[in-house]
This record gives structure tokens, sequence and C-alpha cells, in this order.
């Protein structure tokens, strides 16, 4: 965890000191901007964009639902869900393989870890999809937390993929579509999922201390 605080420190000051936060933002922020520079990249835009969203998923320089609305503003919706969804879900399985590459070690072994472990085991697929129907839940956080886990990576792999769609959707939907009542309409959507995962997962969490 520290050196994950760390890392993503160390990106937020290089961002804030080279002024390249700032340049980043305006290309993000304005449409027509955006759309010039994808222009200029041509055929490489996609790939360039899903590597963005690889880099920014491990890292966390940028809020996920900003980028994912600049892709939909920049791709479309259809061709921005297709990759704003592939490039987070790479960036997840980055995340995680990093977290259970080098952090695993630190955090097994202990009782209080057996326990946890056990309870992830069983219920931890159940528990990361539902979470990545919560926007305010950082995705990285969620990465990097299973990794440290023992959740099989099919299970996260799983989870993630199905539980990030209707988040992705939402934010590429509104920065890809003109404002109206669908998009209103697919926000008010998101947030009623959204609040019924958080009051599942709160239900939920109370199995964890009764694993022994």
């Amino acid at each position: 965890m520290l050196i994950g605080v760390g890392a993503v420190g160390a990106a937020v000051l290089v961002l804030v000191l080279t002024g390249w936060g700032a340049t980043l933002w305006e290309v993000l922020s304005e449409r027509e901007r955006l759309q010039g520079r994808l222009e200029e990249a041509g055929a490489l835009a996609p790939l360039l964009y899903v590597g963005f969203l690889i880099v920014q998923a491990v890292i966390a320089p940028l809020p996920a639902p900003a980028v994912a609305m600049a892709g939909g503003y920049g791709f479309g919706v259809v061709e921005g869900f297709f990759l704003t969804w592939v490039g987070s879900l790479a960036g997840g399985v980055i995340s995680f393989g990093i977290s259970r590459l080098f952090g695993r070690a630190l955090v097994a072994g202990s009782p209080r870890t057996v326990r946890l472990d056990r309870f992830v085991a069983e219920h931890g697929a159940v528990l990361i999809f539902v979470l990545r129907l919560i926007p305010l839940v950082s995705f990285d956080a969620i990465s990097y937390a299973a990794g440290l886990s023992s959740i099989r990576f099919r299970a996260f792999l799983l989870a993630t993929a199905l539980g990030m769609m209707p988040g992705t959707f939402a934010f590429v939907y509104l920065g890809g579509s003109e404002p109206g009542v669908r998009t209103w309409a697919v926000l008010l959507g998101l947030a009623v999922l959204a609040g019924a995962a958080y009051l599942f997962q709160r239900r939920f969490l109370r199995v964890r201390p009764r694993v022994r």
C-alpha cells in the first residue's frame, strides 16, 4: 500500500511540476482539442487511448469517469465503450498482478489474514462484482486489494469484466451523446444500480464476522 501511495504521489507531482497535468486535462476536457489529437494520431488513436487507460488504471493520475467520458466524445458511444472497457480491464489485471506479485507475501501468514482469505476465497467474486457497480469506489484500490488476497485470478477477471460494464457504459454515453432525456435516464439508472449495490454490500459484509 505504501508503494502504491508513493507511486501515485510521484505521478501527481510529476504532472504538476512539469505542467503535463494541466495540458492533459485541457485535452481531455475540450471535445474539439481531443478530436484533433485523435485525428493526428490516425489509426494509432485507439491503441494510444487503450494504453493511456492502462497507465491511468495502474498509476491513477486522473479519475476514471472523466477518462471514460473523453473516450465517449472522442470515439463515439459504441467504439468508446469497447475501448474503455478493454483498457480499464487490462489496467485492472496489471494492478492485480503487481499487487499479487509484490504484496501478497507481505500480508500472507498472519491469523487475521488467514480468516480474511477464507472469506475472500468464498465470497470475493461477488464482493468485487458489487463494488465495481459503485462508481465512487476506487477502481484501482479494488484491483490492488484483490491482488493481496487469495482470490483466484479467473474469479477476479470475471467479476471485474462484468461489474464495470454499467458504469463504463454510463460515462461513455454521457460523453458521446448530446444532453437529453436519455442521458438523464442512463445516469438515473446508474445511480439506482449503485445505490442498490451499496446497500447489498453493507448487508453482505455482515457475513465476515462469522468467519473463523
